[in-house]
């Protein structure tokens, strides 16, 4: 069974746009728990939030490769079956996870699990967004059957870069504990 694409694009964009707000609204709470008193203590609270922020800006920059991935993905997807929106649904499971491991990671970057968690969460995502990519091209099963081989190893290519990425980076990370 195929169907329309139009419904799952629609609730990945609404859920990325979610997430990308949660990321920056736990910021307001913080604020509004805190009152600085002065300019020296407005700095102090802001030089507190440093490596939280380092850590959102990571993970935004990372949210909007992985939202233009998904994208793109779907400019050669024609239709979707019912796999094609599971694997979507388990994907999007793990990308709700980002802000969690956003704030671990910024709360607690100087030790092992927070940052292996975080590194953990990325390569899943990004794991399933390569099946997702693998599944729907495979023998233009959900794509149009004039897409060339070329293109779709091309493509698989960068996705499999960026796992390795990530990979190494889970790497150092053992390293650096």
């Amino acid at each position: 069974m195929k169907l329309n694409t139009n419904r799952l694009k629609a609730l990945v964009d609404g859920i990325f746009a979610i997430i990308m707000t949660i990321m920056i609204v736990s910021f307001s709470e913080v604020l509004s728990f805190v009152k600085p008193d002065s300019n020296a203590d407005f700095y102090i609270l802001f030089l507190s939030l440093v490596d939280d922020l380092i850590a959102y800006a990571l993970s935004f920059l990372i949210l909007g490769i992985l939202w233009f991935g998904h994208h793109w993905q779907f400019h050669f997807i024609k239709h979707i079956d019912p796999m094609l929106v599971f694997i979507n649904i388990i994907w999007l499971m793990f990308l709700c996870l980002i802000p969690f491991s956003t704030m671990l990671l910024g709360d607690h970057y100087n030790f092992f699990a927070p940052v292996f968690t975080f590194e953990l969460n990325i390569f899943i995502v990004l794991s399933i967004l390569h099946i997702h990519w693998a599944y729907a091209a495979h023998k233009g099963r959900l794509t149009e059957l004039s897409l060339d081989v070329k293109t779709i190893s091309k493509y698989r290519s960068v996705g499999l870069s960026l796992i390795i990425i990530i990979l190494l980076a889970m790497v150092l990370t053992f390293w650096r504990f």
